[in-house]
């Protein structure tokens, strides 16, 4: 587990530098997790270099590759679901794109809409599949975390988040003073503050640049050894926290093909090149598209019970007091803790 955390959080760095230069400006929010968690599923069907190419984009090692046990032509097709159960608990859909593609999409977007509590509606665009259309991978994730330490409603208030130098915005601006984690990244003059989720099994990673236009640099700077370095828990100092948050909801979908294709894994997309013959013996298999659509939102509630909401009383060693602010664009990351998996990464650049 912890060295496919480690590829997962590769790929996440790498694939957010390439979903970045064609988004200047604009708000980010995807899965590293659910996204090579998904193409791991289709690259146990590969073989050659369409499988050579997948295991370099999503930074896997030869250690880690999923398939197991010599090949057998009549068996392929019983193992590779066999490998997709064991694996992943799931199970491939074959489905008619010929002749209903349209009622294909209605339903693969009616079973999303389902598992994501309706906060996912229409993952498949209208042309996004036809009679062409041979596979197609879809992956959805939402996220509503459950604050160990709640915001108080009645401490919202409006307040102007600074896009630039020049121009801002009015949000809806949460504010908490406890306790927290914080880490300073001399070096690109950036702030880091921990939130945890209930029970700490989930951590919100923010990182601030002190400069309102310091994202750019930050970005290009991020690799998955320095936010490592940076997040570990030798690198956090407790500090009472006066902290500004925005409350937001960004809803984002993605047509990963490009992305993808430009990080080196091209076959898989190409009809007379792409070999998925660990899924199919029939050689006229071809990735048409992977769609990736999430959902985050990020507000004051988050407990149902009471508990934890109230002052803190009692006699304590004073603790260093800081402001931490983030009234200007920042990244933030979603984190497994046990194993310092990324599951969501986020850029917040404007309301």
């Amino acid at each position: 587990m912890a060295s496919l955390a480690v590829s997962i959080n590769q790929f996440a760095l790498e694939f957010s530098k390439k979903l970045a230069e064609s988004a200047e400006g604009k708000n980010m929010f995807f899965s590293p997790w659910g996204i090579s968690t998904s193409l791991a599923m289709v690259y146990l069907g590969t073989k050659g270099t369409t499988a050579a190419q997948m295991s370099q984009v999503l930074q896997l090692d030869k250690g880690q590759h999923f398939k197991s046990g010599p090949d057998c032509e009549k068996k392929r097709k019983i193992k590779y679901l066999k490998d997709m159960q064991t694996y992943f608990g799931a199970e491939p859909q074959s489905v008619n794109f010929v002749g209903a593609s349209g009622q294909i999409r209605a339903e693969i977007n009616s079973w999303v809409e389902g598992q994501t509590g309706g906060k996912i509606p229409n993952l498949l665009p209208d042309d996004s599949v036809d009679s062409k259309t041979k596979m197609v991978l879809v992956n959805a994730l939402y996220f509503k975390g459950v604050w160990e330490h709640q915001f108080s409603a009645q401490n919202t208030t409006e307040r102007p988040f600074r896009i630039n130098k020049t121009m801002s915005k009015p949000v809806q601006m949460m504010s908490l003073k406890k306790n927290l984690q914080v880490f300073h990244i001399e070096e690109l003059q950036t702030i880091g503050l921990q939130l945890y989720y209930q029970n700490r099994d989930l951590s919100l990673l923010l990182l601030l640049p002190e400069d309102v236009n310091g994202l750019e640099q930050l970005e290009r700077a991020i690799t998955y050894e320095k936010l490592n370095e940076w997040t570990s828990a030798d690198m956090m100092d407790t500090f009472e926290v006066q902290l500004y948050l925005p409350k937001f909801k960004l809803e984002e979908s993605y047509d990963l093909k490009s992305a993808l294709s430009s990080m080196g894994m091209t076959d898989a997309f190409n009809q007379s090149k792409a070999d998925f013959s660990n899924m199919s013996s029939e050689r006229n298999l071809f990735l048409s598209n992977v769609f990736h659509k999430t959902f985050v939102e990020i507000n004051e509630e988050g407990t149902e019970a009471a508990a934890g909401t109230g002052s803190e009383v009692g006699f304590r060693i004073k603790t260093p007091s800081i402001e931490f602010n983030a009234d200007h664009p920042f990244l933030f990351f979603i984190r497994h803790n046990k194993t310092n998996s990324i599951l969501f990464y986020g850029r917040f650049c404007s309301p």
